[in-house]
C-alpha cells in the first residue's frame, strides 16, 4: 500500500501517568518545573541491590482511577495504561458513539508487561501455603493492554503490540502514523505502559548500569540509569478530520524511521552509525532539513557509552555548528527509564513542549561531561520558539526509532 504524503497526522489526545505527574496537567507542571520522580521503591524489597531507587508512581489506590469491575485479571502495567487511555480519550474530545469503531486502530508498545502478576504467582507457589490463582498468569503477555483498550472501548479496527525493547512505544506511534497516512484508519490509539518489577530491577542491577544516586544524563559524574514506570497514550487522528471537529491539536507527527545496529544485545554501536542513520532517515521522511529542527528529546539514559554515542550521532547528522544551536534534553533525568513506555512518555513530553513552546530541562546536570559537548538545557526549563522536534529511542539490541514532530499548523 503506497503512502499518501498529503494525509497529515495530528495528536489530539494525550494521557499520562508517571512518577512526576498522574495526569497531563500534573505531568506538564512536573516536566517544566524539573521535578525529580526518582526515590525509594515501596513495591518490593530493594535491599541488597547496588541501586535501590526508581521513579515509581506514588498513587497507592490506582484501582479507584477507573471502573476496575469492568476488567478482569488486570496487571499493574495494564492498569497504568488504562488510566492513561481514559485520560487520552477525555482529552481528545472524541465522541466514540459518533465514530466508526471499525476505523479506529489500537497499537501499543510492550515491555515487561504483567511481570509483577507473574512474580506474585511464583511467590505464592514457592511459599506453598495456598494455591496461586492461574488468572495471575493471564496478564503476563505484553499484548494484554491493547486487548483491554480495544475491548473496553469496543474498537474493532487494526490491533497490534510491538516489542522492540525500550523503543517499543516509539515504534508503535510510528506504526500508527503509517496507518493514518496510508488511509487504513482515521484514528489510532497508541503508546505504551510499563510497571516496575523485581525481575527487571534485579536484571538492570546485575548489568551494573544503574546509578545508586539518581539518573544524571550527560553529567561527568553519571553512573548509570534509574528505572521508572508509567504510561503515555496518545490519540493520532487525520489532521483534516481533527480540524473539522475543532479538536485541540497538540502537535503533528511528521515522520519516523526505525533501524537496527546489528551490533550487540545491550551495548550501542560506539560509532553511532545506527543512531545517525535513523535520525537522518526520519528527517528525510518528514521532508525536513537539519536546519529546521529546534529541539531533540534525547534517549539520554545516563550510561556513558549511550550518552557519548548519541552526542556523536547528533554532531554527525546536524554538523558541529547546528548541533551546538540545538536544545537537547533527557526527561529520563526526571521520570527514569520507563523501558517499554519510555518512547511514548517522551513523545508526549515532546508534543507538550511544542504545544507550550517550553523545553523541559535535563536535571542533575551539574558538571557537563566534556565528551557531551552540546546544549542539554541543564536543570531549568527554557521558553523558546519550537517549530520542529525529534524524539529519540535507542533500545537494547540496537533497536533505534526516531520520531519527528511539528508544531500544529506550522508549514514545512
Amino acid at each position: 500500500m503506497s503512502i499518501n504524503p498529503s494525509r497529515r497526522v495530528a495528536i489530539t489526545g494525550i494521557g499520562v501517568i508517571t512518577a512526576i505527574g498522574e495526569s497531563v496537567p500534573e505531568f506538564r507542571q512536573g516536566l517544566f518545573n524539573g521535578k525529580c520522580g526518582i526515590g525509594p521503591v515501596s513495591l518490593f524489597d530493594t535491599s541488597g541491590f547496588p541501586s535501590q531507587l526508581a521513579a515509581q508512581v506514588k498513587n497507592k489506590n490506582l484501582e479507584a482511577c477507573i471502573d476496575i469491575q469492568k476488567f478482569n485479571r488486570v496487571s499493574r502495567c495494564d492498569l497504568l495504561g488504562l488510566i492513561a487511555a481514559k485520560e487520552a480519550f477525555i482529552n481528545s474530545g472524541l465522541n466514540l458513539d459518533r465514530c466508526n469503531r471499525d476505523n479506529i486502530g489500537v497499537i501499543m508498545g510492550g515491555g515487561a508487561g504483567g511481570m509483577r502478576s507473574w512474580e506474585k504467582y511464583r511467590r505464592t507457589l514457592w511459599l506453598g501455603k495456598t494455591r496461586p490463582r492461574p488468572s495471575l498468569l493471564l496478564p503476563f503477555a505484553s499484548c494484554t493492554l491493547a486487548d483491554f483498550i480495544a475491548s473496553h472501548y469496543r474498537l474493532t479496527g487494526f490491533r497490534n503490540t510491538i516489542s522492540t525493547a525500550c523503543s517499543s512505544s516509539s515504534t508503535s506511534i510510528g506504526y500508527g502514523f503509517d496507518l493514518i497516512q496510508t488511509g487504513v484508519h482515521d484514528i489510532v490509539v497508541t503508546g505504551g505502559s510499563e510497571a516496575l518489577s523485581e525481575l527487571t530491577f534485579a536484571g538492570f542491577n546485575a548489568l551494573r548500569v544503574m546509578d545508586p544516586l539518581y539518573c544524571r544524563p550527560f553529567d561527568k559524574n553519571r553512573n548509570g540509569l534509574s528505572l521508572g514506570e508509567g504510561s503515555a497514550i496518545v490519540i493520532l487522528e487525520d489532521y483534516e478530520r481533527a480540524q473539522d471537529r475543532g479538536a485541540t491539536i497538540y502537535a503533528e507527527v511528521l515522520g519516523y524511521a526505525i533501524n537496527a545496529d546489528a551490533f550487540h544485545m545491550t551495548t550501542p554501536d560506539p560509532d553511532a552509525m545506527g543512531m545517525s542513520t535513523v535520525m537522518a532517515k526520519a528527517l528525510k521522511r518528514a521532508g525536513l532539513s537539519t536546519k529546521q529542527v529546534d529541539y531533540i528529546n534525547a534517549h539520554g539514559t545516563a550510561t556513558k557509552i549511550n550518552d557519548d554515542a548519541e552526542t556523536r550521532a547528533i554532531n554527525r547528522v546536524f554538523g558541529r555548528k547546528k548541533a551546538r544551536e540545538l536544545a537537547i534534553s533527557s526527561t529520563k533525568s526526571m521520570i527514569g527509564h520507563c523501558l517499554g513506555s519510555a518512547g511514548a512518555i517522551e513523545a508526549a513530553a515532546t508534543a507538550l513542549a511544542l504545544y507550550s513552546q517550553i523545553i523541559p530541562p535535563t536535571i542533575h546536570l551539574d558538571e557537563p561531561d566534556p565528551d557531551c559537548n552540546l546544549d542539554y538545557v541543564p536543570n531549568h526549563s527554557r521558553a523558546q520558539e519550537i517549530h520542529f522536534a525529534l524524539s529519540n529511542s535507542f533500545a537494547f539490541g540496537g533497536n533505534n526509532t526516531s520520531l519527528v514532530f511539528g508544531r500544529a499548523s506550522v508549514d514545512i
